[in-house]
């Protein structure tokens, strides 16, 4: 008779595979696998059972234990077989698990470099904000210097504003105090330089800004003085008071510097610099009252002063062009400000 296993061997045995097990496999194969041990365990139980009824059984033939040992053999190997493959399902349950691991090691490397990486830029940035908040703070102070320097020089402009204007009062009030009478606006009573034999350009349209002259002698500056007028239709003042201004430097005696004396002004007065424009104005009245350009001088000075909100001085003006300017074309304009003026 062969030699078995009795119960206690294979609960032994399970025993000593439940550290294996436990540290291979997870949680439910470990049930799984431990209910498969119990089933071959109750089994071998009762197949040692039968082997102890076949020992103890009288009249039992040898043919017959024969038999059933033989198919005890069997059951024992079919249980083996078993056996087998459960440590097959172990053997890949540890290469699985040991292949998570490798693959879990290599993903906390990867993390571990990408927030070594994310510090490292966390650190630059915060440098990076650092310096951008000292230069904010640099220019936050030369912002606060230059708003000073801005202030102080408004505020310089505004007293030397109010000292050309009163200036430019002044010479008003002279001019109305003499005599008023009119005026014939011919080109020929221009006032001229000595010794100049030049004759005055014809009569011009002075009764706003935008009036273009008239087609004037041909002269040495008269590109550049075409320039200036048509930087100034572009509404390009500061340029075209820059190229009038250095048109009359270089030629004084032509004819179109009277003229472009007015654009002087009027480029003034379109930057809001009325005090500055009514000085420019009153070079035109009164070195050359009997120019086309003198009323269309008077009416944009008038208007200077109202923006600058002396109403009374710019009603005497007006009031200047209908007594010594009845006959030009500044006259109707006139009338209708001093009628807005008197209510």
């Amino acid at each position: 008779m062969k030699k078995y296993f009795s119960g206690s061997h294979l609960t032994i045995l399970a025993i000593g595979l439940l550290p294996f097990l436990s540290g291979c496999v997870t949680a439910q194969d470990f049930r799984s696998l431990e209910m498969q041990i119990r089933n071959m365990d109750n089994r071998m139980v009762a197949v040692e059972n039968e082997v102890k009824e076949l020992q103890s059984g009288a009249g039992a033939s040898v043919e017959l234990v024969r038999k059933q040992q033989a198919g005890l053999s069997s059951n024992f190997d079919r249980l083996n077989t078993e056996l087998m493959q459960v440590k097959g399902e172990l053997d890949e349950s540890r290469h699985r698990y040991r292949s998570l691991q490798s693959e879990n090691k290599n993903l906390q490397d990867e993390l571990k470099t990408v927030q070594e990486k994310t510090e490292k830029h966390a650190t630059e940035l915060q440098d990076r904000i650092g310096t951008v908040e000292s230069s904010a703070t640099q220019i936050d102070t030369r912002l606060s210097s230059v708003d000073s320097n801005l202030a102080d020089m408004k505020e310089e402009q505004a007293r030397a504003a109010t000292i050309a204007a009163e200036e430019a009062r002044k010479k008003a009030e002279i001019a109305m105090k003499s005599a008023s009478q009119p005026r014939e606006i011919t080109p020929e009573k221009a006032k001229k330089t000595p010794g100049e034999a030049k004759k005055q350009p014809p009569a011009e349209s002075g009764g706003s800004s935008s009036a273009s002259a008239p087609p004037p002698p041909q002269g040495s500056g008269q590109k550049m003085y075409d320039q200036a007028l048509e930087l100034f239709k572009a509404k390009k003042y500061k340029e075209a008071q820059n190229l009038f201004g250095e048109f009359i430097q270089k030629n004084p005696k032509e004819d179109l510097a009277v003229s472009a004396r007015f654009w002087v002004g009027d480029c003034l007065y379109n930057q809001n610099e009325y005090a500055l424009a009514i000085l420019e104005y009153q070079n035109v009245i009164a070195d050359f009252p009997n120019h086309t350009k003198a009323p269309a001088a008077l009416y944009k000075q008038a208007m200077a002063f109202e923006n600058l909100q002396d109403a009374d001085t710019a009603k005497i003006v007006y009031k200047k062009i209908l007594d010594e300017y009845p006959k030009s074309d500044q006259v109707e304009a006139a009338k209708k400000k001093l009628q807005e003026l008197a209510k």
